[in-house]
């Protein structure tokens, strides 16, 4: 029985030296402070320097709110050429007109909106597919809150 209670009596100092520890290294730690918290200094004006990165395909404005990339362009030898677009227009935006002069297919990747072929006006979603004559005027009308995204394949004589 003693053994026990020797055992038990050792447990206990061990505790309480262990307690005595943790709050002198809390007290320590809290008289210090953090050490790398916080926000960051602001930049000097000569310490600005932006990424030199520039994409292979940039999106340029073709249109007042249309901004198109060229994906692809090759030819196809007395058949023509193919031509592979991409077509972006904002959230809750409406493009001016704009023309292919070649016969196109239209692919809707994302978001939802208008297209207006002249008098004739379609909603498009992502996967809706809409042929487009050669040489018809377009504008395309974003009814939602993502960017409407349009894959287009003209297809023409070279």
């Amino acid at each position: 029985m003693n053994k026990y209670r020797t055992v038990s009596s050792h447990i206990g100092l061990l505790s309480a030296l262990c307690c005595l520890l943790l709050l002198l290294g809390c007290t320590q730690w809290s008289q210090r402070g953090a050490k790398g918290v916080g926000t960051l200094p602001k930049p000097t004006s000569n310490e600005t320097r932006f990424s030199p990165y520039q994409p292979a395909h940039p999106y340029q404005q073709l249109a007042k709110g249309l901004l198109g990339r060229k994906v692809f362009q090759g030819t196809a030898g007395t058949m023509g050429s193919v031509e592979v677009d991409d077509l972006l227009v904002g959230p809750r935006q409406k493009c001016d007109t704009y023309t292919f002069k070649s016969p196109a297919l239209f692919e809707v990747r994302s978001g939802s909106g208008t297209l207006h072929l002249g008098e004739q006006s379609q909603k498009i979603e992502p996967g809706t597919v809409v042929p487009m004559p050669g040489g018809r005027t377009f504008t395309i009308q974003n009814e939602g809150d993502l960017p409407l995204g349009i894959r287009v394949q003209v297809l023409g004589p070279s």
